[in-house]
């Protein structure tokens, strides 16, 4: 689970990167263990945050007004789909899974995010059966203004076979595609790129790194560049146990001169 304690080290309320298209926060600010709002002191630290609490519950729209309400004008929101989508119907177009959307199209435009990710578990296998439901419920999905993005778990997604059929979905519904940027490189992206970072471990442990080490930052920093290079908009989630503690070491590197530059 995520650190206990928030360390700071006097220089995490950098929080901006220079480039305004890079968007670098954590999944959530529960465990953001600081005196007053946590979602406030969040906010002057960093200015993205990963809402998942909204994969768990239907959380009431008037809570989606007052968060954003606390927050300042540029602070961004992107929100994990509900599970019911994902885990529960598996992508499946029925009465609940559209009433389930329509529920995160209205906390999302009440919340003004710009991004709804949808995280299919790991028993949702690229077999045919999915790959048709998976298509038509997002070429069907009530949509608003927010992009939307599908993380696909399980090495079987990595085949040839899958990926093509991956790219070929993604592409023609105008979906994302969120890999872990620290290991991993996304299948496709469309004007948005979205990493949700857990480090490679999870592939064996299904659970989130202590810490991400240098030479994962490293890389995520490095593919990080190359797609703002393409003018992409990056959103950039951690999710290991010290997540606040590696985004602001990411924003850190990022805002430190090249040498020789």
């Amino acid at each position: 689970m995520p650190s206990r304690t928030w360390r700071s080290d006097g220089s995490v309320g950098l929080g901006y990167a220079t480039d305004r298209n890079l968007l670098v926060g954590a999944g959530g600010w529960q465990y953001f263990f600081t005196p007053g709002d946590r979602l406030v002191n969040y906010s002057r630290c960093f200015r993205f945050v990963e809402v998942n609490s909204s994969f768990y519950s239907y959380v009431p729209l008037r809570v989606a007004y007052d968060w954003r309400r606390k927050v300042p004008k540029g602070f961004v929101f992107s929100v994990r789909a509900h599970r019911d989508i994902t885990h529960k119907h598996k992508m499946r177009a029925s009465e609940e899974t559209a009433r389930a959307q329509t529920h995160m199209k209205r906390f999302c435009e009440t919340l003004g995010c710009e991004a709804l990710v949808y995280t299919s578990p790991p028993s949702f296998w690229p077999t045919e059966e999915n790959l048709v439901a998976a298509e038509r419920f997002f070429a069907g999905a009530e949509r608003g203004r927010f992009s939307l993005v599908w993380e696909t778990r399980g090495k079987m997604w990595g085949t040839p076979k899958a990926t093509a059929a991956l790219r070929r979905i993604l592409r023609e519904t105008d979906v994302t595609h969120s890999a872990d940027l620290s290991y991993q490189d996304p299948v496709y992206t469309n004007q948005l790129l979205y990493s949700r970072i857990f480090g490679p471990a999870r592939e064996v442990t299904s659970h989130g790194q202590y810490s991400i080490r240098d030479s994962q930052l490293g890389r995520t920093i490095e593919m990080a560049g190359k797609y703002l290079g393409q003018k992409k908009r990056l959103m950039i989630s951690f999710h290991s146990v010290r997540m606040y503690e590696d985004a602001a070491r990411m924003i850190r590197r990022a805002q430190s001169p090249r040498p020789g530059s």
